[in-house]
């Protein structure tokens, strides 16, 4: 990053030295161009007769002092020589020059006086409007455009239980110690500040303004015409200047009030009440190949292998609060984990996600349920549902898939659990495949051994290319239980391929992997440490090693 900034008093002795320097910068950086603008600013727009306050002209550009003509303020004002700097930014390769004219202004004469437009250099000004009042009237009306408060509410009629969405811009043009904003407030109305604040700047009729931002949510708690009260804003006014001591004058703006006129529910809905213009419910199947329709036919499954259901919900104008808490009747024959629900904003609307695991524990046909909602169309003025449809899944028994089953079978009842982690792979079980080409392979090697010892150490090393395949199952399977993540280590496991492994350490593995399902899962919740079934797997990789090392023949001397 580049930076490099330079103010300088635009006094004689300096002129030089910063003309030298603006050609130098200019040399090392000539692609640099500048868009120039003049803005005039104000410190006030109502002031008392013979009050002084500053008029500001600032420049995107360093020009000379002389540029600035101020006799056209004769007329209307009085005005002191002008304060000028000058300044030149370099931040990341863009150049920003900045020359700034202070100048203190007082009116002449009451009324309605304008600060005529200035021309600097082919840069033009816009014209201010100062309002200049007698003495004696300073105090009722020198704060008037000082502080200024702008509410909008969405909507003015609904229904209860429904949610209005109400914005505030507040404009600040002076200095202001100790600010405050109260919220709106009113009688039977839940009030809620949604967001964070937000806050720009800007100039209005030669005024410079922090203007801030904020939203609120309201919600009727009944029914009938409320008033809804503006929101409040305190703060302590400064006046002063450098030249004398400051003086802090209390200052209050109430915002104007705002009427809402609620409906009631009608009698002829039923369900839970959820006003709104708009619904939408949505779900989402992983693996993504159950969520398809094909022909109608009834999709495939397998015991133990995990199914992820992610059921989202969007409701306009509603809060969090209001968000209904559905409940899905699962078959016995599966076991269900569920995340907590997940909250966020998305514009107008509150989305609400749920994830849930689904684990299919028996053999056979089972339906996955579909769900329904009830909702009042605040448009329509009429009850409507939206709906998700349900799964029916044919189940059918995995390979190496003993423990899992076990596991599940366990415990009938039907068990719903919040879960802090529910990432779930795709499994695809592909074992029976690879025992028949291991052994096709094999076949094939040995009857090419016997024809030409030099194709026999081709498809030797064929084979040892082909077993690294595993070792890449069994590095996400290690990873996993690091990682304490039951679901995962199920589905690695039995994707694993361990056929060609010890059988006692293939048992010591299998007790570690039941053991810590169970501690998972099962209706008596234990501790497992990871520490056993972690060296159990470091002495499968060692022997796979092993293994390999031995693969690699050398070249045999037939006898």
């Amino acid at each position: 990053m580049i930076f490099l900034t330079i103010t300088l008093n635009a006094c004689s002795q300096y002129k030089k030295g910063f003309a030298l320097l603006s050609a130098i910068i200019m040399i090392i950086m000539p692609g640099l161009t500048f868009a120039a603008q003049a803005v005039a600013t104000v410190s006030k727009n109502v002031v008392a007769i013979n009050e002084p306050f500053q008029l500001t002209i600032s420049v995107d550009q360093n020009i000379d002092n002389n540029v600035l003509d101020l006799t056209p303020l004769a007329k209307n004002f009085i005005y002191g020589s002008p304060s000028i700097s000058s300044s030149t930014s370099i931040i990341n390769g863009a150049m920003t020059r900045k020359t700034e004219f202070n100048i203190t202004v007082a009116g002449k004469a009451v009324g309605t006086l304008t600060i005529p437009s200035f021309q600097l250099k082919g840069m033009q000004t816009t014209p201010i409007q100062i309002q200049v009042i007698k003495s004696s009237q300073h105090d009722k009306h020198a704060d008037d455009q000082a502080i200024q408060m702008n509410v909008s509410i969405d909507r003015q009629n609904g229904y209860i239980g429904e949610t209005f969405t109400y914005g505030v811009e507040l404009f600040i043009g002076t200095r202001i110690d100790s600010p405050t904003l109260q919220s709106p407030f009113g009688d039977g109305l839940d009030i809620k500040q949604v967001g964070k604040d937000q806050q720009t700047e800007i100039v209005r009729n030669g005024r410079l303004y922090i203007v801030l931002q904020r939203q609120y949510q309201i919600t009727p708690r009944t029914s009938g015409n409320f008033t809804l009260e503006g929101p409040i804003f305190t703060g302590t006014y400064v006046t002063g200047n450098r030249w004398n001591s400051s003086i802090g004058i209390p200052l209050s703006r109430q915002a104007k009030n705002l009427s809402l006129h609620i409906k009631k529910k009608p009698l002829a809905y039923t369900g839970l009440w959820l006003p709104t213009s708009d619904l939408q419910l949505s779900q989402r199947w992983d693996p993504d190949s159950l969520g398809s329709e094909l022909n109608n036919q009834d999709q495939t499954a397998r015991i133990g292998e995990p199914i992820t259901r992610t059921i989202t919900l969007k409701i306009k104008n509603t809060t969090q609060s209001v968000m209904p808490n559905f409940s899905l009747d699962y078959p016995v024959n599966v076991r269900v984990y569920s995340n907590k629900a997940e909250y966020h904003e998305e514009n107008s609307y509150t989305v609400m996600k749920v994830k849930q695991v689904v684990i299919p524990r028996e053999e056979g046909k089972v339906i996955l349920p579909a769900l329904s909602i009830n909702w009042f169309d605040t448009n329509a003025g009429k009850q409507k549902s939206s709906n998700i449809p349900s799964l029916t899944l044919r189940i059918i028994s995995g390979i190496n898939d003993t423990i899992i089953q076990n596991l599940i079978t366990s415990n009938p009842t039907q068990s719903h659990v919040i879960s802090s982690q529910a990432p779930v792979a795709q499994v695809a079980t592909y074992w029976r495949w690879t025992a028949y080409i291991f052994a096709i392979l094999w076949l094939g090697t040995l009857f090419m051994f016997i024809r030409k010892l030099k194709q026999t150490i081709r498809t030797s090393n064929a084979l040892h290319t082909r077993t690294k395949a595993p070792s890449s199952v069994l590095h996400a399977l290690e990873t996993a239980v690091r990682e304490n993540n039951a679901l995962v280590v199920s589905t690695r496991y039995r994707e694993w391929d361990s056929l060609y492994i010890l059988k006692k350490l293939r048992k010591d593995i299998d007790i570690e992997v039941t053991t810590m399902m169970a501690s998972h899962y099962s209706h008596t919740k234990t501790t497992w440490n990871n520490t056993v079934l972690l060296k159990l797997l470091e002495k499968v990789a060692k022997v796979k090693q092993d293994n390999a090392a031995v693969g690699a023949l050398k070249p045999l001397v037939p006898k």
